[in-house]
């Protein structure tokens, strides 16, 4: 089938299947999910056709670049502490902590903090907002820092959001980077960018992590050979891994699936040193049959458990292995308990992607 806007339902379904951990798209996503009948196969149509919903977009983009600006600048810093092992026993320090590793401007000098847009923070109505989606009552802690939303988001409110994950970039066409969408770049600029990702840390401190918890990374997909002189820009999922890292997520397991026979001390030798030790590294095919051992939603259920930390990424490039699998997550209430962050290059047919997927594209 073509691409239609409506296909991104489908995935907006992992999050909302779970009625106790409700999903509040943003508004762009909303808007394009309701668009039923789009019958347009390309990607980047409402980002050239002039609209409000472009508008809003483009606004959201500007905003994405102040906040990338911050980012990129924490990812400049050492390693963050493994903030599990700096809570105290009764938690009464995790502000103090999640303040220090886990938001945006943790780690950055204060001068580079993008300040535009910024709410009026003794409104009542924005007290309220915050007391709801920080989880917790602002009167206790009345100097909270703003939300991921308030402090880089407030002018497009463009953000989706999930009560246990916090604030997620808004899942809408071409499904990466819309820069790529530019007509001046080249084929394939920003197809392979991951900046447009926005994983709320903060959030996730707050809320989320605990000092018993197993933190775990599953890459179904995995290819971590790569030549050291490109050791400064590796492959994506090493690049996630180390975001968490800085953030002061460090997995304690790391299974990482992948077909082509590699071997394993070329592997081992050219991940970073931190990996080394939590890697898992299983060079076999992954299976799409549920309930057989080599099915990694397998392992998962009889070795984890709901409170761990667990983030999933599926990209095998085949279709026919990759859609079985999202769909058994889809299905299982089991699953969505235990998986905290799933990433997925949901293959479409989408005009932009032909050149890259070809017959991977599933529809």
């Amino acid at each position: 089938m073509k691409f239609s806007f409506s296909a991104l339902s489908v995935i907006t379904l992992v999050s909302t299947a779970n009625a106790q951990n409700t999903y509040t798209p943003a508004r762009a996503e909303q808007h394009v999910i309701d668009i039923k009948n789009h019958d347009s196969s390309s990607g980047c149509l409402i980002w050239n056709e002039d609209s409000p919903l472009r508008n809003d977009l483009v606004f959201w983009k500007n905003e994405l670049r102040q906040y990338n600006e911050v980012i990129n600048e924490k990812l400049q810093t050492d390693f963050a502490p493994d903030l599990r092992r700096l809570f105290n026993d009764d938690y009464s320090n995790r502000e103090e902590v999640c303040r220090a590793y886990a938001d945006p401007s943790a780690q950055v000098p204060i001068d580079n903090i993008v300040a535009e847009n910024m709410p009026d923070l003794s409104d009542p109505k924005t007290v309220e907002l915050k007391q709801s989606l920080r989880g917790r009552n602002l009167e206790e802690s009345p100097n909270a820092p703003p939300t991921l939303m308030e402090e880089y988001f407030n002018g497009s409110q463009q953000l989706s959001y999930l009560p246990r994950q916090g604030y997620m970039e808004p899942l809408v066409p071409p499904l990466r980077h819309p820069d790529m969408c530019l007509p001046d770049n080249k084929l394939g600029d920003y197809v392979g960018t991951m900046d447009y990702m926005i994983e709320d840390f903060g959030h996730i401190c707050r809320n989320v992590l605990n000092r018993n918890m197993r933190t775990v990374f599953i890459d179904m997909g995995a290819c971590y050979k790569f030549e050291h002189s490109t050791n400064n820009n590796p492959v994506q999922a090493i690049k996630a891994i180390e975001k968490y890292r800085h953030n002061g997520i460090h997995f304690d397991h790391i299974y990482a699936y992948e077909v082509r026979e590699l071997k394993t001390e070329d592997v081992y030798a050219s991940i970073p040193d931190h990996m080394k030790g939590p890697l898992h590294w299983i060079n076999m095919p992954v299976s799409p049959e549920e309930g057989q051992d080599d099915n990694p939603w397998t392992m998962l259920k009889k070795n984890f458990r709901p409170d761990d930390f667990i983030v999933v990424k599926l990209d095998i490039d085949t279709p026919s292995v990759e859609m079985p699998l999202f769909q058994q997550l889809l299905a299982s209430p089991e699953l969505q308990e235990l998986v905290d962050v799933f990433y997925f290059e949901h293959h479409v047919e989408m005009d932009e992607m032909q050149t890259f997927w070809g017959a991977h594209g599933s529809g």
